[in-house]
């Protein structure tokens, strides 16, 4: 009796490895890579499969080089998919046959950030004026991806053609802080203190905005701010400041009728109506009929009236 049951145990005990060898015929394995556009391994790529006809499903993940393995997946034809934040998914079929070793790789395409359609569509509303449905599809876009400083630039320019001053702030000081090292958005912010009225922030950001970039013949945003910073500077009663900031502007473009005005102003609230004159003339002579134009020609009648100081120094030359 013991013996019949010794050779039942070692029946049992075949037939057990014997079920476990069968499986393992059964089972197959995946490896691969998976790299970006420009054929770089990206980490942490997950890969799905899932067995419709069986309900199974395994995953596989890569590593910091991109390399994928998995072992003991069963024979079959998996519904698959590739995925990884930020990027395109991959979906499709894979064949895996019993007992064979299958290599996979993968390319995986940059995906349209979260909010992206959003930020486009009010990107075409602030095209097309409607600033208040600008706002709202930014607003939508900044909940999805409140890490894009873009996203906060154009609501906050949503916001100031709305009248919305301190919201425009607070979002492009956001911005700044998202990108440190870009300097538009600094000069955007010290546009933003301008409209405010609050001079002293808006001398700060424009002169951190300039100090990062202070080539203005290459960047036409950096020479705006430089002519609002010598605005500003005047407004401030800064006059040297001023001055020298105009002139800067102008070396870099010469004959610009806004920094010649500027520092026009500038000359005649320095005492100097001799040279306010002359900047004034040269703005009628290269912009006439621009708004520019009509206030050096008010400056230019004032300082010719009889007892103004510059028409005493003509009468003086004539006489």
């Amino acid at each position: 009796m013991q013996r019949g049951f010794v050779v039942f145990a070692a029946a049992v005990a075949f037939a057990l490895r014997a079920s476990a060898v069968l499986a393992q015929g059964e089972m197959g394995s995946i490896q691969g890579t998976v790299t970006d556009d420009g054929g770089k391994p990206l980490e942490g790529v997950l890969l799905k499969l899932h067995d419709p006809s069986k309900g199974r499903d395994f995953t596989a993940k890569t590593d910091k080089n991109g390399k994928y393995y998995k072992r003991g997946v069963m024979g079959a034809t998996y519904d698959l998919v590739v995925e990884l934040a930020g990027y395109k998914s991959i979906t499709d079929r894979m064949r895996v046959a019993a007992g064979g070793e299958h290599r996979y790789d993968f390319r995986l395409a940059k995906g349209a950030p979260e909010g992206a359609k959003e930020f486009a569509q009010g990107y075409e509303a602030s095209a097309k004026g409607d600033n208040a449905a600008a706002a709202t599809f930014f607003e939508a876009a900044l909940v999805k991806a409140p890490e894009l400083p873009e996203i906060h630039v154009n609501l906050a320019i949503a916001y100031l053609r709305l009248g919305r001053k301190p919201e425009a702030v607070t979002q492009l000081q956001e911005a700044v802080k998202l990108a440190p090292d870009q300097p538009r958005i600094l000069f955007q912010l010290g546009g933003a203190y301008v409209e405010m009225k609050d001079f002293d922030k808006a001398m700060g950001a424009f002169e951190q905005g300039l100090a990062k970039q202070p080539d203005l013949k290459k960047d036409e945003l950096a020479l705006e701010g430089t002519i609002t910073l010598g605005a500003v500077y005047f407004a401030k009663g800064a006059i040297d400041k001023a001055i020298a900031t105009f002139e800067m502007a102008l070396a870099a473009k010469p004959g610009a009728p806004v920094p010649m005005l500027g520092l026009g102003k500038a000359y005649l609230s320095n005492g100097d109506s001799e040279k306010a004159l002359q900047e004034f003339q040269q703005v009628v002579a290269i912009a006439p009929g621009t708004a520019e134009a009509k206030q050096a020609e008010a400056f230019i009648a004032g300082l010719k009236k009889p007892g103004s100081p510059e028409a005493g120094s003509q009468e003086r030359s004539s006489a």
